[in-house]
């Protein structure tokens, strides 16, 4: 179990979040929210990168976590076999009397992000999506407390992004894991709860069904007609084709609203409308 008590950063007079808390046991999280919400200047104080000005991180053990970290942007010596590249890291995780096999472990790791092919193959030479997952192994390497990802899926293309998930749903259950991303389909495909952080605090902490049930009875598709004026309290999302006819899909953000008079239809919620909603303040 790790836990995150009180948390507060600023840069300057910008507060990025303020007292924040979570509580995070063996299960994958997935973290959303928009850019510059503090994803990442979360992951780096949990990383030991950045210092925060108030709060606290801890595991129920009372020891000093091994984490570790993907970053943002990740990239190998040119140079370096993959192999080599983990060999290196190895060697900067390694610890006198840590009881770890590392020839093993990088073996472990490179065959849990299917980099087998590659082993020999010098970073300069790898796809985006081998340097994630060369990015992943360094990262679960050693058995790591804690394991944080940061965009992993960035610039990936389909076949990589499933890979990812392959990887990420084997080694979930063996600590807490947490992914930054902006794919909620992403999240919704590897990770058991999801966190969003908005407005500098914590806005919701559950499962995809959670957040769907969020948006119940609040989506709707609504016609469009030329000069019709809307009532306030309602977010337009996207334009829907429903048997050849375009209809907006829309969220009321406002309860009270009979929709019906404007011949609103209900339309069953989705984990993407409670995301919106819950940015929008209701949750």
């Amino acid at each position: 179990m790790f836990y995150i008590n009180g948390l507060t950063k600023r840069f300057g007079k910008n507060t990025v979040f303020n007292h924040i808390s979570l509580q995070l046991d063996n299960r994958n999280y997935g973290l959303l929210g928009p850019n510059g919400s503090g994803k990442t200047t979360l992951f780096r104080i949990i990383a030991g990168l950045l210092s925060a000005e108030e709060g606290s991180l801890q595991s129920d053990t009372g020891e000093t976590l091994q984490i570790g970290y993907l970053p943002q942007k990740f990239g190998g010596f040119p140079n370096l076999t993959v192999k080599e590249q983990l060999q290196y890291f190895a060697y900067l995780k390694a610890k006198k009397g840590d009881g770890i096999l590392w020839d093993a472990e990088i073996e472990r790791a490179i065959s849990l992000t299917h980099l087998e092919e590659q082993r020999d193959m010098r970073c300069s030479k790898l796809s985006g999506g081998m340097i994630r997952r060369l990015g992943i192994a360094q990262a679960i390497m050693g058995k790591p407390d804690l394991i944080l990802l940061d965009e992993p899926t960035v610039g990936l293309d389909i076949e990589e992004r499933l890979r990812l998930r392959n990887v990420l749903e084997e080694i979930q259950g063996h600590q807490p894991l947490i992914m930054s991303t902006h794919i909620l389909e992403d999240v919704q495909m590897v990770c058991s709860d999801i966190i969003v952080l908005h407005n500098k605090e914590i806005q919701f902490q559950g499962t995809a069904d959670d957040l769907k049930a969020a948006a119940d009875h609040r989506v709707y598709l609504l016609g469009e007609s030329i000069g019709q004026t809307y009532p306030d309290g309602l977010k337009f999302i996207t334009k829907v084709d429903r048997g050849g006819k375009q209809f907006w899909k829309v969220l009321e953000l406002e309860d009270g609203i009979d929709l019906r008079t404007i011949g609103a239809v209900p339309e069953p919620s989705t984990a993407e409308d409670g995301y919106l909603l819950v940015l929008n303040g209701i949750n």
